[in-house]
């Protein structure tokens, strides 16, 4: 499989649209976190260090603690979209 800060923005996306709740969000950045780490999962070169740091964010963004907001989502967005 591989992954891109492309597929990472549209997981993104399709929450900010309603279509994936923020768990389901959360659960899909945990398992391809996890694919990642397994080296299931490929990344581009020069992309895979952004890649963990926002799936590790967004894998705990349905928990009370480390809630992500709208704003702070799109902000993500946006560091993906500098690669």
């Amino acid at each position: 499989m591989y992954l891109t800060s492309d597929n990472v923005m549209a997981a993104i996306a399709e929450h900010l649209a309603g279509r994936l709740s923020i768990e389901q969000l959360a659960e899909w950045a945990f398992d391809h976190f996890y694919s990642l780490e397994q080296g299931e999962v490929t990344v581009p070169a020069g992309e895979e260090s952004l890649i963990r740091e926002v799936l590790d964010e967004l894998m705990f963004a349905d928990s009370d603690v480390c809630s992500l907001s709208a704003h702070e989502l799109q902000q993500l967005m946006e560091r993906l979209a500098q690669v």
